[in-house]
């Protein structure tokens, strides 16, 4: 029991190093030689994928809590970041949700995507035209997009997710989505793919494409349909 007792102890002070270790350190423990847990009112821990150390740190007014300087964030790099709140003496409670902080290649935060599109489909009409749809659900998105952006492969094979060439506006609640083209070349062999797009202009990134091909030579339509009623005898 009291071995017990002592390696619970030791996971919060830590007078052997005087506290000069990454826990140490980042809990403020090297200020007491290890000793004491400094933070009396409590506070907060920040966590990141990849450390088991804290990553920042605040006390128990705080309303946010940022990162060591001494814990920078790698460029073109995706880190899931957890919230822990800590007692007076040093004891954490379970991590909060985790939050995902997406840096660019030159190591700017990425704002937070919306959720993808599912099921995205592609059917040809009539006239060479095509229509492209898809579902979105929103229920737990991060953050809800404001619109879709369209694009397709030219007839290259290969999607440009460069340069849309359309889009629609999101609706909050609606489930279903579709957009209708400009006509096409006949048999022209067209691929598609959709990405929801926030206020600040962060798309999902997805990947998903859907195949269609050209109908330019449907039969038209009907004009007019006589109707003629026959005198039974």
């Amino acid at each position: 029991m009291a071995s017990e007792l002592l390696s619970k102890w030791l996971t919060h002070y830590d007078p052997i190093h005087r506290g000069y270790t990454p826990r140490g350190i980042a809990n403020g423990v090297s200020a007491t030689l290890g000793w004491s847990f400094p933070r009396v009112a409590g506070g907060y821990n920040l966590y990141r994928t990849g450390s088991d150390q804290p990553v920042g740190a605040a006390g128990a007014n705080a309303t946010g809590v940022s990162n060591f300087s001494w814990r920078p964030h790698a460029a073109n790099t995706t880190y899931d970041y957890e919230l822990r709140s800590v007692g007076g003496g040093g004891v954490e409670s379970a991590s909060s949700s985790p939050i995902l902080a997406e840096f660019s290649a030159g190591g700017d935060l990425v704002g937070p995507r919306p959720p993808s599109p599912m099921s995205v489909d592609v059917k040809a009409v009539a006239g060479g035209r095509f229509v492209v749809s898809w579902v979105m659900d929103d229920r737990f998105a991060e953050e809800r997009p404001i619109g879709f952006l369209i694009y397709h492969d030219s007839g290259t094979g290969n999607v440009n997710f460069a340069f849309p060439i359309g889009g629609t506006t999101y609706r909050r609640g609606r489930v279903h989505y579709a957009f209708t083209s400009v006509a096409f070349s006949h048999g022209l062999r067209m691929r598609w793919g959709v990405r929801a797009v926030t206020a600040e202009g962060v798309t999902d990134e997805n990947v998903l494409t859907a195949l269609g091909v050209a109908d330019a030579e449907a039969p038209s339509a009907v004009d007019a349909v006589g109707l003629v009623c026959l005198d039974e005898e």
